[in-house]
């Protein structure tokens, strides 16, 4: 791949893929993302290495999935949680030192999660916090706050080579969006009228994006709960803040030479499985999109299928910026322009991880184990996109092989080593509790249970 180009790595915080018009919603959320998309690649089956944001981020920028990079835990409100491993180079550390010759830059506030994720800053020449504060102020940040000082970034050094990666944190709550953005979507709750409705073929009615109809989050705006109205005016704000910065690359005579790459860390479950959060490995929260627009040296409106992951990113920009394949370290992800260039299949086989459970995705099955809580899931997500039906129950001799297998990838990357979820979860709940005085909520820890699973 030819040097001399810039890339923008764009992260969008909390964006399900299905809310997207380029990924088949019925809402016009997107039109910019979606421009990208018919002017680039779009990869249909993305899912995330990790979630949440602190193991979600760290995969993107180290290409390792959390069993290898050890940060399972999104470290916001407790300091000296969690310290992530100095001897994993990170992908701005590795433009600098196995390329050259690049400007590196971030526009991001990670730093001000209490733990602090001091690794999302090694190897960037600029880093922009625009909460100018070391206070816990993070997910209430605005984009167009990282835009007036991104934008004006872009002219100063539009003459450099540059590697930037941003960080917008809309539609992650809170709703905080600017006016003409919180009326721009309107559902009339009850209704279905005013949604798109489908038959799955598992037999319930859903609407694509909301979940199972009967089950559908509908507060009425006087409850003052979050609203899927509001989600999807965030996600309008937040693509027409990237339509800006391909305007100015336009006006600066740059988006040739210029890659942009957009994704996420993770969904929302929007009220589906009862949450409304990013807890769980369902769909809802790992299906995030990925799109890279490059018309000057990439095909314009391909659509790769098969699964890709976040721990693929930092191979790939890598391979675009020109780093030599034999110099780098060794990574869980895999350089995609192979698999756009049809040169290489893309995987039949996915594993995901959070702070409590591991998922394996194969084919249209997808099977979920909660390690401290004792519970599996089975579904087919073809007959059942929503992920109401468990057939764990049903589907025994399904659950035990994948469940092996599940087991087998753990070992094989483990290679004896103590498992870095339990580490980390067990150091969680002794922090939470000498900070809060009261026991961790969520944490019911069972140390037998692989040892059971396996007899």
């Amino acid at each position: 791949m030819a040097g001399g180009l810039n890339c923008i790595l764009i992260v969008v915080d909390t964006l399900r893929a299905d809310h997207l018009g380029c990924y088949g919603y019925f809402r016009d959320t997107s039109p910019n993302i979606d421009r990208l998309a018919r002017e680039g690649v779009l990869f249909k089956d993305m899912h995330a290495s990790a979630i949440p944001t602190g193991p979600g981020f760290t995969s993107i920028i180290t290409g390792l999935s959390p069993i290898h990079h050890h940060y399972y835990l999104t470290p916001w409100n407790i300091p000296n949680l969690i310290d992530f491993d100095d001897a994993i180079p990170t992908l701005p550390e590795l433009i600098q030192d196995l390329i050259g010759g690049y400007t590196t830059a971030a526009f991001d506030n990670l730093m001000n999660f209490s733990s602090h994720m001091d690794h999302m800053v090694r190897g960037f020449e600029y880093y922009v916090n625009v909460t100018r504060t070391s206070k816990p102020i993070h997910h209430h940040v605005r984009g167009d706050q990282v835009n007036s000082r991104l934008i004006p970034w872009l002219r100063a050094h539009r003459r450099e080579n540059f590697f930037v990666f941003v960080h917008y944190w809309d539609p992650h709550t809170p709703y905080n969006q600017p006016e003409e953005f919180r009326s721009i979507f309107h559902h009339e709750p009850g209704r279905l009228d005013d949604l798109e409705v489908k038959t799955a073929p598992a037999g319930y009615r859903y609407v694509p994006g909301w979940g199972r109809v009967g089950e559908l989050w509908e507060p009425r705006p006087e409850e003052g709960k979050p609203t899927i109205d509001l989600y999807d005016g965030e996600i309008r704000f937040v693509d027409s803040l990237i339509g800006e910065v391909v305007e100015a690359l336009e006006e600066l005579d740059i988006s040739d030479k210029t890659v942009v790459i957009i994704t996420s860390d993770h969904g929302e479950q929007l009220g589906q499985h009862g949450l409304y959060d990013h807890r769980g490995l369902h769909e809802s929260v790992v299906y995030i999109p990925l799109v890279i627009w490059a018309p000057a040296m990439l095909p314009t409106g391909k659509i790769v299928e098969g699964y890709v992951q976040q721990a693929d990113i930092a191979p790939t920009i890598l391979s675009i910026l020109g780093a030599g394949e034999k110099d780098l370290p060794t990574f869980d992800g895999v350089d995609l322009l192979p698999i756009i260039d049809g040169e290489k299949p893309p995987r039949d086989e996915i594993y995901i991880e959070n702070h409590e459970q591991r998922a394996v995705v194969e084919g249209e099955w997808k099977y979920i184990r909660n390690y401290f809580e004792r519970t599996e899931e089975l579904y087919n997500l073809e007959d059942d996109p929503m992920e109401v039906v468990n057939l764990a129950a049903e589907e025994r001799s399904r659950v035990k092989a994948m469940r092996e297998k599940l087991f087998r990838w753990v070992d094989e990357n483990l290679k004896g080593r103590l498992d870095p979820m339990w580490v980390q979860m067990a150091r969680w709940a002794a922090k939470w509790a000498a900070t809060f005085k009261y026991d961790f909520p969520d944490l019911r820890p069972r140390p037998t249970i692989i040892r059971e699973a396996k007899q």
